[in-house]
């Protein structure tokens, strides 16, 4: 027996993989996307099946199952949301790490967005900073810093105001000289040669303070993220629409950047870093100027795009009530360092 899943629509087989750990369920995910077969008509088969393997199953709405190796963990979560299964054999655990780092209790959403990243099914990149020192006139801001920020993940950067939290994100943008340390987008060291040339892997999304005088349109400004870039104006015109028609912008196109609202900035703003595909995204307080509407439509978009695109996201933000929205990460800074 060389496979490892096999899925059957009314007796029919539509879907085998050989591919190894979660892979099979992750390559069934992308089927299902082309093709949506009724779940309820769907049976699976399935070499060996742990808690994760479990949790997607129930994602993918498959509600009959027949596992020749089974954990008991698996168990609990394919009858907490009542999969009807048969196996083989049981066992108490699956030797694998994920048996350890999912909670039995959490939603199937959740597991999903945890195991996608273990499989590098994510747009995002690590972001990783060592002893990270910043002096700005002889006055040391930031100073012996860390951080580990893995490929996906969402992270909040909270602070009082004149704390380092904007001086931070412009380090790791390049755009603020540092005294010590380094920075490491992916395998790219901030500052050498070869990031300059992919610095565009990394997205901006600053605070709007100021009216600008400067007549430029809304579709210009997403063009500015594909700026220096050898393509073709077909390619680009087919980049800057698809990444506004992705943010619910495409309407403002031919309008006039600096006459939008706080909120409609934003999204012309998050389109020109999905335009040119940026895999570290960096908001700079980007609440401060939105009426509360503008605020919930804002979460709404940066959680459907970490859900699917799945960027890294560093958001420094001190409102309170806002970040509450998001489950992920919070780290303060203070005294230079994170806490």
């Amino acid at each position: 027996m060389d496979w490892s899943l096999v899925v059957k629509h009314n007796g029919e087989e539509i879907f085998t993989s050989r591919g190894k750990w979660l892979y099979p369920l992750f390559e069934l995910e992308d089927v299902f996307k082309e093709k949506d077969y009724p779940r309820d008509e769907l049976e699976a088969v399935e070499k060996v099946a742990g808690q994760a393997a479990a949790f997607l199953i129930v994602r993918l709405g498959i509600k009959k199952c027949h596992i020749k190796l089974i954990s008991e963990k698996a168990i609990e979560v394919l009858e907490r949301f009542e999969v009807n299964y048969t196996y083989d054999e049981k066992v108490p655990l699956i030797q694998c790490r994920t048996e350890h780092i999912l909670n039995k209790d959490m939603s199937p959403d959740e597991a999903w967005q945890i195991l996608r990243r273990r499989a590098g099914r994510v747009h995002g990149t690590d972001v990783s900073i060592e002893k990270l020192e910043v002096d700005l006139n002889r006055e040391i801001i930031i100073s012996g810093l860390d951080l580990e920020v893995s490929r996906g993940e969402g992270l909040i950067i909270c602070g009082e105001n004149g704390v380092g939290k904007t001086t931070l994100l412009k380090a790791i943008l390049g755009l603020q000289p540092i005294s010590a340390g380094t920075i490491k987008i992916g395998d790219l060291q901030v500052g050498s040669q070869i990031w300059n040339k992919n610095r565009h892997i990394t997205g901006y999304v600053n605070q709007e303070r100021v009216k600008g005088l400067f007549p430029v349109s809304a579709s210009e400004v997403v063009e500015i993220g594909l700026a220096g870039r050898k393509l073709s104006r077909k390619v680009i015109r087919e980049r800057v629409e698809a990444a506004m028609n992705r943010t619910g912008c495409l309407d403002l196109a031919d309008r006039s950047f600096h006459k939008l609202s706080g909120g409609e900035k934003q999204r012309v703003s998050i389109a020109r870093c999905l335009c040119q595909q940026a895999r570290v995204l960096l908001f700079d307080e980007p609440t401060t100027f939105l009426d509360p509407k503008s605020r919930e439509d804002l979460y709404e978009l940066l959680l459907e795009l970490w859900e699917n695109e799945a960027p890294t996201i560093i958001l420094v933000s001190h409102d309170d009530n806002w970040i509450d929205n998001f489950k992920w990460e919070v780290k303060e800074l203070k005294g230079g360092k994170l806490c």
